[in-house]
């Protein structure tokens, strides 16, 4: 069973629109480019992770870089 990360804090740039994702075990995921209605629908939202992981699914065109 794996084990479950929480979403600590997200830094959206408007200009570059790069979003950066920051988990509580201390890795990070950068999306790019993250459109502006897809964030203000991420700020709505409790779960953060899910939220991403589901339009990473739908192919919304952007990409992810896993930092760790």
């Amino acid at each position: 069973m794996g084990v479950a990360i929480t979403v600590t804090s997200w830094k959206y740039n408007s200009t570059s629109r790069h979003l950066h994702i920051f988990y509580d075990n201390g890795s990070a995921e950068l999306y790019y480019s993250v459109p502006k209605f897809i964030y203000a629908n991420l700020l709505r939202r409790t779960d953060k992770a899910a939220f991403v992981h589901k339009y990473l699914e739908y192919d919304v065109h952007f990409t992810c870089v896993r930092i760790m």
